[in-house]
């Protein structure tokens, strides 16, 4: 019995994909110059694995009333939707965190951000070294998810006025197969 247990746990080791996740872009946009200013770059640790640096100086303030549109995307010649398209008032996500789809996309990001609290901001907002590597885990979870290329594209209002949009691009492989 034992050992019919022991080989039980190597068959699903075995089983386990381990997916790698590198950026490949980012857009980052202030549709509304005069609401703020963004900046954001792809930086390479090494030859597999980079970070994303992103800082959006808001020059009106406080932040509040916000609402997010997400989209997961994949590439199958141009970008079309794929699996994930929801809007989420992103205050009232803070107050209490319920969406599963939401908090996934949200833990991506919350550990290496400001963005810990509840609306209003009112300090710039940052994220910062979000790198590939505390990524990879959380893609191989998704049994959905191929090989390929994908992005999110996010889109962010104050007071239902479209204020930026962020867009990132990444390659998963290793994955499970096609």
């Amino acid at each position: 019995m034992e050992t019919l247990l022991y080989k039980w746990i190597l068959l699903g080791s075995l089983m386990i994909c381990h997916a790698h996740v590198t950026f490949t872009n980012l857009k980052c946009v202030m549709v509304d110059k005069s609401f703020g200013d963004i900046k954001c770059h792809i930086k390479a640790v090494n030859r597999t694995h980079k970070y994303i640096d992103l800082t959006a100086r808001l020059f009106k303030g406080p932040a509040d009333n916000i609402s997010v549109n997400l989209k997961l995307m994949r590439y199958n010649h141009g970008y079309k939707p794929f699996f994930i398209e929801l809007s989420y008032d992103a205050c009232k996500f803070l107050k209490n965190p319920k969406n599963p789809f939401v908090t996934s996309f949200y833990n991506t990001f919350r550990k290496n951000s400001n963005l810990n609290h509840t609306c209003p901001f009112d300090h710039d907002l940052i994220v910062d070294k979000l790198y590939t590597g505390n990524l990879e885990n959380n893609f191989s979870n998704f049994p959905s998810l191929m090989n390929g290329d994908y992005a999110f594209f996010t889109e962010w209002f104050m007071n239902k006025i479209q204020r930026s949009y962020v867009n990132i691009y990444f390659r998963l492989t290793g994955s499970k197969e096609n």
